[in-house]
């Protein structure tokens, strides 16, 4: 930025200077264009130079504070995060502990009360790790460290991880994977990130009876990753806004009060960082499929201080 605000500032005092030269030999040199006409188009010229100066100016240092603004918006998410996951953590630790009777025999009344107090934790850690996630995103401080990963194995174990609700509202879960799918040079923690991300979201806003399509191709040089759900689907009018940050469609508001409206806003920058891509189709009332490509050459390597998780 301050390159290009010396760039800006050197260009439009040259063309002032410039001119003003020209401005000066018109006048003493050329006697039939000595006409105020003539004389005065220069100046203007030589004045709308100097307004766009100063405007580019002002531009300029108005971006220069709006990106100091950002950053420390985002350094104070990052802090406070970061301070949150300790305390978060030992009320999260002490509450299994209370319900696995290491503290003693709860009443029922007390079990109700310590496994509301867990499951509240539980939701607030991962609204935490989701702000800390964002933020360095932001501030462009995660790392990508690809090795060599079996794609299809992270896939089973995400599915196997994913919360009993899928029992409980009796939901499908399809699998189709490719034969001979290849290992391919990838950050395994930032594929178990999406995997979680996306599918989590297609169990939680099918009902009951539903079904989950899940598959791994091979498709014109990428894994192609394919998540289709029988859900409410996204209003034709609210799709672009699927990936920005803090959206959450106004029928799944409606549908489930739990969501931080970050997941996929995580998702997409990864990918976006990675060389990866995300795209989706949907019919509200009918279902929402999401797509997703890794390249089969591997992930891009990014240097950084911190992993997403």
């Amino acid at each position: 930025m301050h390159k290009t605000k010396s760039k800006i500032y050197f260009i439009t005092i040259a063309l002032a200077i410039v001119f003003l030269i020209v401005n000066y030999l018109i006048y003493i040199y050329s006697e039939w264009l000595k006409s105020p006409v003539f004389i005065l188009i220069p100046s203007l010229l030589v004045i709308s130079i100097i307004l766009i100066y100063l405007l580019n100016k002002n531009v300029a240092e108005s971006l220069d504070q709006n990106q100091d603004i950002d950053k420390a918006k985002n350094d104070f998410v990052s802090l406070a995060s970061h301070q949150l996951c300790t305390p978060l953590s030992a009320i999260s630790w002490y509450s299994e502990m209370l319900l696995s009777g290491d503290g003693g025999e709860l009443s029922k009344e007390q079990r109700k009360y310590v496994q509301t107090i867990y499951h509240s934790t539980k939701r607030m850690i991962l609204l935490v790790n989701a702000l800390l996630n964002v933020s360095r995103i932001d501030l462009g401080t995660f790392a990508i460290e690809p090795e060599l990963t079996d794609i299809r194995s992270i896939a089973e174990k995400v599915i196997s991880e994913l919360p009993p609700i899928i029992k409980d509202k009796k939901i499908n879960i399809s699998k189709k994977y490719a034969e001979n799918l290849p290992k391919i040079m990838a950050d395994p923690s930032l594929v178990k990130l999406i995997f979680q991300n996306v599918l989590s979201n297609a169990i939680k806003y099918t009902p009951e009876d539903g079904n989950v399509d899940f598959s791994i191709t091979k498709k014109e040089g990428n894994i192609l990753i394919k998540i289709k759900d029988s859900g409410c689907g996204i209003p034709e009018e609210q799709k672009s806004r699927v990936f920005t940050k803090l959206f959450r469609a106004d029928n799944v508001r409606r549908l489930e009060t739990d969501g931080t409206g970050l997941g996929l806003y995580i998702v997409k920058s990864i990918l976006d960082y990675s060389g990866g891509k995300i795209w989706f189709e949907s019919q509200e009332n009918k279902g929402t499929t999401f797509y997703i490509t890794l390249p089969l050459s591997g992930m891009k390597k990014k240097s950084g201080t911190k992993r997403l998780g």
